[in-house]
């Protein structure tokens, strides 16, 4: 069995109204599919914490199980702070997978200026986000541009156009390529993460027509995926922090519930039991105990 987790920021269950939904819009039909065909959980962000999720403590309660946003009394936006950084070190889905003999891999690239910026310990401006603190702490190195020209790793953009922005490369890839590249990769590792944050961005600006065509890429992406995996050895798992680009009258974060969605065949004996983010990294977890049991 091999899993590929795709981590959507900012990606709610919202209303079916493509007016102010740009996830119901009918250009999208794999989205679509993703959230309305394919059994997706509605999962609760708001963890019994007054005001709207956020994404340092969403993302931290996803990958450690814990009730972030409870330790913190709150949530909190952006990066972890040393609280969180400490509850990711101590207890992290990437680290609970390698005790138990899987091998893991982040599939994201990252540019060699932002790294070298994430490990010097007097630099304030830039911190890491859950996911890197989670690399970084198990001992597994950040995959560099370098590998990116190999086809050994994809960008949070999907097809790279920051990257060709910037300099590091000439020409974009396609979404189709891209998940060439996540699958290609997930077949060396038990356990493949890509994160995705534009959808969060997006959110943010509040621009429908930026959207649609960004999420396009999204769409077409997730279309490629479904079409490489097989459903008797591979599972694909997508969630989100909290809700946001599925209601574009509002610049904020959502109250909304996030979908979860596991494509594929799950071992017999695990019983899914999704109400909240506290309950992905145990869901996970049993799935692959239950593997090592076969």
């Amino acid at each position: 069995m091999k899993m590929i987790f795709i981590f959507i920021d900012g990606f709610g269950i919202g209303k079916e109204d493509a007016s102010v939904n740009p996830l119901a819009n009918p250009e999208l039909p794999n989205i679509n599919y993703i959230l309305n065909k394919a059994g997706a959980i509605p999962t609760d962000a708001c963890l019994d914490v007054p005001g709207l999720p956020q994404s340092a403590t969403g993302q931290t309660t996803i990958f450690t199980g814990q009730n972030a946003s409870k330790v913190l009394s709150r949530h909190l936006h952006g990066q972890p702070t040393i609280t969180l950084k400490k509850m990711i070190i101590e207890n992290n889905l990437f680290k609970e997978l390698i005790k138990r003999g899987f091998s893991v891999t982040n599939s994201n690239v990252y540019r060699t200026p932002y790294i070298e910026k994430i490990k010097d310990p007097k630099e304030r401006k830039y911190r890491p986000s859950v996911t890197t603190v989670m690399t970084l702490s198990c001992g597994l190195n950040l995959r560099t541009v370098e590998e990116y020209i190999t086809g050994d790793g994809v960008y949070h953009d999907i097809i790279g156009e920051i990257l060709k922005n910037e300099g590091y490369v000439e020409e974009l890839i396609t979404p189709r390529e891209a998940a060439q590249r996540l699958y290609s990769l997930s077949r060396k590792y038990d356990f493949t993460l890509f994160e995705y944050f534009v959808t969060d961005i997006l959110g943010h600006k509040m621009e429908m027509e930026e959207a649609v065509e960004k999420l396009k890429i999204l769409d077409a992406f997730l279309g490629e995926l479904l079409n490489l995996y097989n459903e008797d050895e591979d599972i694909i798992f997508i969630t989100s922090d909290h809700g946001n680009i599925e209601d574009l009258t509002v610049n904020t974060h959502t109250f909304n519930k996030v979908p979860t969605v596991i494509l594929g065949k799950i071992p017999e004996n695990v019983e899914i039991e999704i109400n909240s983010l506290t309950d992905i990294m145990p869901t996970i977890l049993k799935i692959f105990d239950a593997k090592g049991e076969l």
